[in-house]
């Protein structure tokens, strides 16, 4: 077994989350759902903290494609790209987000690689900007809806909420 069986490994488990919830992801329902036998998961991935791990690399990548797609020319490109990434429609990814801060509360370094990711990308929004505290408002605002989104916490309904990216979007465009 090489590493290459590690995404049939990942699609797995994000089809698991899909269907049956994030907290459904076990290593032997992740090697059935991938047609593997339980020490191939574990050979790519040792523990479930290594799978969900997997799958936070896996969800930063898409992250830095969507940052990817924003113009270069964007005058607010990392900050642009940060409100898109949180605005698109992922409830799997919201339900592994959330299995994923979950684990992260009993071993904090899982969340090294987003801390990093994120400190990388703060650098860049703050230099980016001649305005550094319009743009961390900014930063702190996406990351209110990001945790409202994952929260379920109330969002004001669908019409304020827009209307409140819409001017984050004016704002960001504007710095």
């Amino acid at each position: 077994m090489s590493n290459n069986a590690s995404p049939r490994i990942l699609e797995a488990a994000r089809a698991i989350a899909a269907r049956e919830g994030a907290g459904k992801i076990t290593i032997e329902a992740v090697a059935k759902e991938a047609g593997l036998s339980k020490g191939g998961v574990l050979y790519n991935f040792p523990t479930k903290k290594a799978l969900l791990s997997g799958l936070l690399d896996q969800m930063l990548e898409a992250h830095r494609e969507l940052l990817s797609e924003v113009p270069e020319c964007h005058p607010a490109r990392t900050l642009s790209g940060h409100l898109d990434t949180v605005i698109q429609p992922n409830g799997v990814d919201d339900d592994l987000s959330m299995a994923i801060l979950a684990t992260a509360a009993t071993d904090p370094r899982l969340l090294d690689p987003l801390r990093t990711e994120l400190a990388c990308d703060l650098e860049r929004i703050l230099t980016d900007t001649q305005d550094a505290p319009a743009a961390m408002i900014a930063v702190l605002a996406i990351q209110g809806l990001r945790f409202q989104r994952l929260l379920n916490l109330p969002d004001g309904g669908a019409d304020i909420r827009e209307r409140a990216i819409e001017r984050l979007r004016i704002m960001i465009n504007e710095l």
